[in-house]
């Protein structure tokens, strides 16, 4: 199997259309955990160490569409730099922009680099770290950043 020289993704929470409910896309923001929350809460015995609870999250922030892997859609920059990558001589066969969900399909020994499109990837934007109490809370933006493999 060939595989692209360039693969570009973006992580899960900018990849969604937030099933077309106005300023939802603002839920990246949201605060995913709370590593410090007493084990003896009503709250930690309910959630765990979940804030605004997964299963709430994954609901509003659906995954957008793909074709055998490839995003269906993309934010705008990062559409814009594949653009520019098949004008300045990268084939389309050399450039994918990939589902989050299926990056693994596309890197391989022939890939030459993978960007990744992201805008709060720390969790430390104006919006999120006053959802988030000042990063004492992460954020589902940071939390998606971080291992793929715990998400």
């Amino acid at each position: 199997m060939k595989y692209p020289k360039v693969v570009l993704t973006a992580d899960r929470t900018l990849m969604s259309p937030y099933r077309g409910i106005s300023l939802a896309s603002f839920f990246g923001c949201a605060p995913a955990l709370d590593p410090n929350r007493s084990h003896d809460s009503i709250w930690y015995k309910i959630l765990g160490n979940q804030v605004t609870p997964k299963l709430l999250f994954d609901f509003i922030c659906n995954p957008i569409a793909n074709s055998n892997g490839l995003a269906d859609f993309a934010p705008y920059g990062l559409r814009k730099l594949e653009a520019a990558l098949l004008r300045d001589g990268y084939s389309r066969e050399d450039v994918v922009v990939a589902h989050p969900d299926h990056i693994d399909k596309f890197i391989g020994p022939q890939t030459e680099f993978v960007g990744t499109y992201e805008m709060d990837p720390l969790g430390m934007g104006p919006v999120t770290m006053t959802f988030t109490y000042g990063r004492k809370q992460m954020s589902y933006a940071e939390f998606y950043n971080r291992d793929p493999s715990s998400n």
